[in-house]
């Protein structure tokens, strides 16, 4: 399992999403793509989508107004 990380603060949704799915493509089963995001609704809106395609996602609001998402790619 490997970690990644991409930057995506200050960005709105869909940039955010569509970086998060190039990135998945390159990563292997098992490996967390790990993002950080200001926006709320960026946040939901990868949450969402990850639920919606059998991702593991897990969503933290670690500071106010920051939130911290681990995405565990689950499948190619």
């Amino acid at each position: 399992m490997t970690r990644f990380a991409i930057e995506i603060w200050g960005e709105m949704c869909p940039i955010p999403l569509i970086k998060a799915k190039k990135k998945l493509l390159s990563m292997q089963c098992g490996d967390i793509l790990v993002l950080e995001t200001e926006h709320s609704c960026t946040s939901r809106g990868i949450v969402v989508w990850a639920q919606a395609n059998r991702y593991i996602i897990e969503e933290k609001e670690v500071a106010n107004g920051i939130w911290h998402l681990e995405l565990t790619k689950t499948h190619d």
